[in-house]
């Protein structure tokens, strides 16, 4: 069996071995998609180890383990998180619940950021998600087999083929443009810039593996970088040229290198926050593959061109979807909505989920009070576009998110937007109050929750 320190000094002494070289850095995503690996053995090593001691068996019946995240897309470093998804047939029985337990404590000593494994996992959760959420609906998509039991594996596989959608992943694309944006101003630091989110950051990554999975479906098998397959889509689609696709690969894998390191160096940083001080660390830590400290910064801004430039195909790309599979009219609608805060709709399209998203997220102040019929009337909407882009924009009043969380807040498949509403200036302190009472859902979701009641001195009680 792998142990954790083992396992460290084999990915320390890896990287010497690899990135020997300046330009080794460039190829850092050859380094991730062999690391994903060893990773996947090692998941597989602790799958055994706790199914031994529940089941008595090597592979517990009707358990599949996928990665999602990094590990599924093959851009993980030593410093990701762990993130896996533990599927099950079953409906949590006592078993199922102590391999849970077990799998992920066996985890923990390792030296990941963090072990994330979201409670849920059966093929109800699954359909649930999908169908609903985008976040985890985004995990399901890109989830990877790793190991467990194939039979079981290939249903979550068959069940996930049966519910994929181009349009709902065109509408979640819609919804991520704007979110992620606006993320990344909260994210935003004067002492730092933070490489995960950050506007061509890691998280930008992201937008090419969507394009793909809207232009060529899911890819059960990946063997190369998830971005990859994205740029590869763009290149066919006549968005990139071949340079350009070869550039904004060698440049992303430098910044995910480069993001490593910061993370290696700070106990605590999940982001990958580079200050001076810290590209003065990566330097003295890695001389033979950087010429100074400003060399390192001078690559991190160079890498965040070629990513936003990525990201603005993939939006290109997007509008050629609508173009095609849409009506003029509906375009037509789509365009006004990007632009012009108070907008008409034809009653075909009031209650369509992309252009209400568009517009919702345009809103100033101004329009915002002059729209507060339409905002009351869309926020009974069961979108969960819809009702997340209400809770993103600060114009939005602290009733209407308080009638959201209320309505919408609780319900399996929508408690994102409880982390969405704790991040609205507007949220009111009874709704803040109403979601740290709640006791039936995951802790995750509350986080941002419980953060801002400390801040403000009104946790614990």
């Amino acid at each position: 069996m792998i142990n954790p320190q083992q396992w460290q000094r084999h990915i320390e002494d890896s990287k010497d071995i690899f990135f020997k070289r300046r330009f080794d850095i460039f190829r850092a995503f050859e380094f991730s998609i062999n690391y994903s690996l060893f990773y996947n053995s090692l998941i597989e090593s602790k799958l055994i180890e706790a199914s031994r001691e529940v089941f008595g068996t090597d592979s517990p019946p009707g358990v599949a383990i996928f990665s999602f995240g990094a590990p599924a897309r093959k851009e993980m470093f030593g410093g990701s998180d762990a993130d896996v998804a533990f599927y099950r047939a079953g409906n949590d029985t006592d078993k199922e619940l102590r391999l849970r337990e077990k799998f992920v404590e066996l985890l923990q000593g390792f030296n990941f950021t963090k072990v994330d494994t979201p409670i849920w996992g059966t093929l109800g959760d699954i359909q649930r998600y999908m169908t609903t959420s985008v976040t985890e609906a985004n995990q399901v998509m890109e989830a990877q087999f790793v190991c467990g039991d194939p039979g079981f594996g290939k249903s979550v596989e068959q069940l996930r083929a049966s519910l994929y959608d181009k349009d709902v992943i065109a509408r979640n694309l819609v919804f991520q443009f704007f979110y992620f944006d606006q993320y990344y101003t909260k994210k935003a630091s004067p002492g730092h810039l933070n490489l995960k989110y950050c506007a061509g950051g890691i998280r930008d990554l992201l937008f090419p593996m969507w394009y793909a999975q809207l232009k060529e479906g899911i890819d059960r098998n990946l063997k190369t970088t998830a971005l990859e397959r994205g740029l590869n889509a763009l290149y066919k689609d006549g968005l990139l040229s071949n340079k350009e696709l070869i550039d904004i690969l060698r440049y992303s894998s430098s910044i995910a290198f480069i993001r490593d390191e910061v993370i290696r160096l700070t106990p605590g940083d999940m982001d990958g926050k580079l200050t001076s001080q810290k590209a003065v660390e990566v330097y003295q830590r890695r001389l033979h593959l950087f010429e100074s400290s400003q060399d390192i910064k001078r690559l991190v801004e160079k890498s965040r061109r070629k990513i936003i430039s990525a990201k603005a195909k993939v939006w290109e790309g997007l509008c050629q979807y609508f173009a095609a599979s849409k009506s003029k009219s509906w375009n037509a609608c789509f365009k006004k909505a990007l632009v012009q805060e108070n907008l008409e709709l034809p009653s075909e399209l009031e209650n369509d989920e992309v252009i209400n998203t568009a517009r919702i997220w345009n809103f100033s102040a101004n329009s915002a009070k002059q729209s507060s019929y339409y905002i009351k009337n869309i926020s009974n909407s069961d979108s969960w576009v819809v009702l997340a882009s209400l809770l993103s924009n600060p114009h939005v009043s602290g009733n209407i998110i308080d009638s959201i969380i209320k309505r919408r807040g609780l319900t399996p498949g929508y408690e994102y937007l409880l982390e969405i509403a704790a991040r609205n200036p507007n949220l009111k302190t009874g709704t803040l109050e109403f979601i740290l009472e709640d006791d039936s859902t995951e802790p995750r979701f509350k986080k941002p929750a419980l953060e801002l009641a400390k801040r403000l001195k009104l946790w614990p009680k």
